[in-house]
């Protein structure tokens, strides 16, 4: 296959991709409305509802993962299922928290962007305006993300948590859990100091507000499938395969969630080569195989 013909094919598979997120994602949106209709508490609708989101974030993916895969030792999807459904269980719990907190402190932000102002002030196409709204938002929220990501590769307490997430080695969209705790320490360093920071209303676009809402698990994809040449400007699955990698000269690098932008401007960025897509896991520790693993794996919590 020449290089023009690789471009094409990852040119129609990204666009065949884009297309099937933004389906499932209106389709969620969709039985969600439909799940509010239903006669249950509130507090369960918006649980069932955080279920449902994630599950059609992963069926596009998990589609792509089937039919183009790119490390055959990634191809397993059913050792993630049960953890994913403990961590969003957690996560949805930690949210409310984040909420109360923020309620009850009425913390404001010092800065407030939105579409109104931006149109008030400055004549620029709406189209743009909200492009820039979205990725300006996602710009600000990666620079606490990579600080935040970093410290828990180098502070022992907090990387203790996140070996979980490093440990699996048949990594992809579904098999790409974290600790249930980790989300509870993202609310002191990173949803509390951005609500203190800024508030952007940022409005939804099709496709790329879509895109965004599947990113955390599309970067995590075993697929031949990615952003190609664009993976300098916005991570895909190969920059982000990177930070997993099993080979030392990978360790400590590709921080960055959405813009590696973060990792070249303090000295942690790769760019991986074409088809450099390594083994990923940890040599000295396997993946949890059973909840007690899952949960415990962790050293803090067992005895010395």
């Amino acid at each position: 296959m020449t290089l023009n013909r690789k471009h094409l094919f990852l040119f129609i598979g990204l666009v065949t991709l884009l297309i099937l997120i933004e389906i499932s994602i209106r389709t969620q949106t969709a039985l969600s409305k439909q799940l509010f209709l239903v006669d249950l508490p509130h507090l369960l609708k918006s649980n069932l509802a955080s279920y449902l989101g994630f599950t059609f974030a992963v069926l596009p993916l998990f589609l792509f993962e089937i039919l183009m895969p790119n490390d055959e030792k990634s191809k397993d999807h059913k050792n993630g299922i049960l953890f994913w459904i403990l961590s969003i269980q957690a996560n949805f719990f930690y949210s409310l928290l984040a909420v109360k907190i923020i309620q009850f402190f009425n913390i404001k932000p010092l800065f407030k962007i939105s579409f109104a102002t931006f149109k008030d002030q400055i004549s620029i196409n709406p189209l743009i305006t909200n492009i820039f709204l979205i990725i300006f938002t996602l710009l600000v929220f990666d620079f606490f993300y990579y600080w935040f990501h970093r410290m828990q590769h180098k502070i022992t307490f907090f990387w203790e948590f996140h070996k979980v997430h490093h440990s699996i080695k048949n990594l992809n969209s579904v098999v790409s859990y974290h600790h249930v705790l980790e989300e509870l320490f993202r609310i002191p360093f990173i949803t509390i100091p951005l609500a203190l920071l800024i508030k952007i209303d940022a409005p939804k676009l099709a496709l790329l507000s879509s895109f965004y809402a599947v990113y955390g698990q599309f970067i995590h994809t075993n697929t031949k499938v990615s952003l190609g040449f664009l993976r300098h400007i916005f991570a895909d699955n190969y920059y982000h395969r990177i930070h997993h990698s099993l080979e030392n000269k990978h360790f400590d690098k590709n921080f960055a969630a959405f813009f590696p932008i973060w990792d070249m401007v303090f000295g942690t960025n790769y760019f991986p080569k074409n088809d450099e897509f390594p083994e990923v896991g940890l040599a000295d520790l396997e993946q949890p195989k059973t909840v007690k693993d899952y949960l415990f794996l962790p050293d803090i919590f067992r005895k010395k």
